[in-house]
């Protein structure tokens, strides 16, 4: 699907950007002044990064996992649970995969956003998990609406829709055949047939024509976590109306 390469550099970016200030935080606390030369040790055991000379680092996607992954026994497994280093490991993962044009699909970009946005969130990102968030459901939302497009153009579906637009159609003719056989041809009885033609017409080129959009079940805004039914949430608009 077009676009799943620039949301996952954007998660990885947004992981480079968010999770740098909880590396610095809790390595400062463990290795005070020393932090950075503890964080380059991770970079010496591993051949997929290329570091600059002296102190500083580059803080990507590729840095911030690895730091998280190499020092989290000695580190941040006091601020972070296992379930986080899981998301860790997947990301590092992912990242790899993308870095060496490893074929993700959709699927897996929507896993990306979602595992990224957990990480993010947890470490107290919370902006940046956020535009992840934004990211993950308009994804969502594309692959609700494909899916609901493929069952439309099915040959199943479209098998349905022709029965039912026959169907009206059928009961369309069969009203004005009473209609005309109870009230003759007057100028009445013609009228009211005519509108009633129109109106099994309009239904039956409704149902052949028209595409179904998709039917949302309940869940969680992503915004105000409340429960919600439909696609937008009604109390983040009014919300914002008010």
């Amino acid at each position: 699907m077009a676009g799943d390469n620039e949301r996952i550099k954007l998660a990885l970016d947004l992981l480079g950007t968010g999770l740098y200030p909880i590396i610095e935080q809790e390595m400062k606390a463990v290795y005070k002044d020393s932090w950075i030369d503890r964080a380059k040790e991770s970079f010496r055991n591993s051949t997929a990064t290329s570091q600059p000379e002296g102190d500083a680092i580059r803080w990507d996607a590729h840095s911030t996992l690895l730091i998280l992954w190499d020092h989290w026994n000695s580190v941040f497994r006091n601020r972070l649970t296992p379930l986080e280093r899981s998301y860790v490991g997947e990301l590092r993962e992912y990242r790899n995969r993308w870095a060496h044009q490893s074929q993700i699909n959709t699927t897996d970009t929507l896993r990306i956003l979602d595992t990224a946005s957990r990480l993010l969130s947890a470490s107290g990102s919370i902006e940046e998990a956020k535009q992840l968030q934004v990211e993950r459901d308009k994804l969502l939302n594309q692959i609700l609406q494909l899916q609901g497009k493929n069952i439309y153009d099915s040959s199943d579906h479209r098998r349905e829709r022709m029965r039912d637009a026959i169907i009206f159609l059928a009961c369309a003719l069969v009203t004005i055949f009473v209609i005309l056989r109870a009230y003759g041809t007057e100028v009445p009885a013609i009228f009211f047939a005519a509108f009633v033609a129109s109106v099994f017409a309009f239904l039956a080129y409704q149902r052949w024509v028209t595409p179904e959009r998709p039917t949302y079940g309940a869940h969680e805004c992503t915004n105000c976590g409340k429960i919600v039914y439909g696609e937008s949430c009604p109390y983040c608009n009014e919300k914002n109306l008010g």
